[in-house]
């Protein structure tokens, strides 16, 4: 593994550990975490243009590789939605076997899953289970 595809897992099991944090309301350690990443990237606020495109606030990294940039711009994010009042709308997927993490976009936050297939799977189990008991 290079040395930025490393730093991207890093960032990765971090930003997962704020996702798990604020699903468990502990918003201290969500806040810690993201406190670390955003001082071990340097996340800066810059304005950049695309032709076409309005200007845009991105977040670098203190320096210009992919893999800090990357992380500064999550973990600003992150730590935008957990310092608001979106922090409810970071989850955890709640399928067995899933690891994922999701932002809840629906309009009465009440997503469980990070994907219709996952609440699929879950919701077969649990009619085959309800089958199996009443036979």
């Amino acid at each position: 593994m290079t040395g930025q595809a490393a730093y991207l897992v890093r960032t990765a099991e971090q930003l997962r550990q704020v996702f798990a944090a604020v699903e468990s309301a502990d918003l201290d350690l969500a806040a810690s975490t993201l406190n670390t990443l955003l001082r071990d990237t340097g996340a800066r606020p810059q304005l950049d243009y695309t032709a076409g495109e309005p200007w845009q606030v991105h977040f670098h990294g203190s320096d210009d590789t992919l893999a800090v940039g990357w992380s500064a711009g999550c973990a600003t994010a992150l730590a935008l939605a957990v310092g608001s009042d979106l922090a409810g709308r970071l989850g955890v997927c709640e399928a067995p076997k899933c690891d994922r993490v999701y932002v809840d976009t629906s309009r009465n936050a009440a997503r469980q899953f990070c994907s219709t297939a996952c609440q699929s799977r879950v919701k077969a189990a649990a009619h085959r289970a309800r089958r199996v008991g009443r036979e």
